[in-house]
C-alpha cells in the first residue's frame, strides 16, 4: 500500500467521525432550548425565559477526532512529498501550510522543502486563492478549528437559539450566562404569544472570538480535502509501496 492510499484512508475515518458527529449534532437540536413563562405579580409583568440546552461533551470529541484525521493526513501527505533532504536535515520543519498570505512569514521557506511541482500546487491550495476572504476558506477553518482543539480547548464557540422580542415600548430585556428573559406589563401578556421559527445552530470557534463557523461549514471542509486536495496531490506519490505501515520483530524462539 502506498502513502496516498493511507492518507485517502484517514480521510474516509474522518468522514465516519462526521456522520456520527452530525448525528449527535440533530439530536441535540430537537431541543436545544427551553422556554417558560411566568406571571410576576409583585412587578406586575410577564416574563418569558429561554435557556440553552447545555452541549453534550461528545459533540467535542467527535469534532476534535474528525479534524485530527484530516489535518494531521495533510501533514503526513507533506512529509511523503517533501525532498529527501528535507526529510533527513528538516525533518522538523516539513508540514503542509496553511496561510492568509503569500508573504506570511516562513511561508517561503517551508515550499523550498519539496519538489517544485509540488510546491506550486501546495502554493495553489492556499486560502488566500479563494473567491472570498481567506477566513471564509476551507482549508483556513480546518487548520484554525484544529490548531484551537490542539493547543487551546474543544473549539465550541456557541450555540445560537431564537429570542422574540415584541415591538412594545415597555418591553425588558435581560441577559444571562446561558438565558435571556423577555417581559412586558401583564396586561401585555398577549404580545409575548409567539413562538420564533428560527432555528438554532451550533457554532465552532474559539470564546469570545469573533470568528464562528457553522457546524454544516465540517461537510464543505471535508469535500474540499477529499475532492479537491487529494485529488490534486495524487499524482505526486508513488504508485509503488512505500516504507510498511507496521512491522513485526523476533521476539525470541519457544522451543517445547
Amino acid at each position: 500500500m502506498n502513502r496516498l492510499a493511507y492518507i485517502e484512508m484517514k480521510a474516509a475515518r474522518a468522514q465516519v467521525h462526521l456522520d456520527v458527529l452530525n448525528g449527535e449534532i440533530n439530536v441535540y437540536l430537537r431541543k436545544p432550548y427551553t422556554r417558560t413563562r411566568k406571571d410576576d405579580l409583585e412587578k406586575k409583568r410577564h416574563i418569558v425565559r429561554t435557556e440553552q440546552t447545555p452541549l453534550p461533551p461528545i459533540i467535542g470529541m467527535l469534532l476534535g477526532e474528525f479534524l485530527y484525521c484530516l489535518r494531521s493526513g495533510l501533514n503526513q501527505a507533506a512529509w511523503h512529498l517533501a525532498l529527501p533532504d528535507a526529510r533527513l536535515h528538516k525533518a522538523r520543519d516539513i508540514c503542509f501550510p496553511v496561510v492568509e498570505s503569500r508573504t506570511t512569514k516562513g511561508f517561503s521557506a517551508t515550499l523550498k522543502l519539496f519538489p517544485d511541482p509540488v510546491a506550486a500546487e501546495i502554493e495553489l491550495l492556499q486560502p488566500y486563492h479563494g473567491t472570498g476572504a481567506p477566513q471564509d476558506h476551507p482549508l483556513w477553518q480546518l487548520n484554525f478549528l484544529s490548531n484551537v482543539d490542539k493547543h487551546k480547548m474543544i473549539p465550541l464557540a456557541s450555540t445560537s437559539y431564537p429570542v422574540f422580542v415584541p415591538g412594545n415600548p415597555a418591553v425588558e430585556v435581560k441577559e444571562f450566562e446561558y438565558a435571556h428573559e423577555v417581559s412586558v406589563p401583564l396586561s401585555d401578556k398577549a404580545d409575548l404569544d409567539f413562538e420564533p421559527s428560527h432555528p438554532s445552530e451550533i457554532e465552532f470557534g474559539e470564546w469570545h472570538s469573533d470568528v464562528r463557523i457553522p457546524s454544516h461549514r465540517l461537510a464543505d471542509i471535508h469535500g474540499f480535502i477529499t475532492c479537491t486536495v487529494i485529488p490534486k496531490l495524487a499524482g505526486f506519490f508513488s504508485d509503488s509501496p512505500d516504507t510498511p505501515i507496521s512491522r513485526a520483530d523476533l521476539v525470541g524462539i519457544v522451543l517445547e
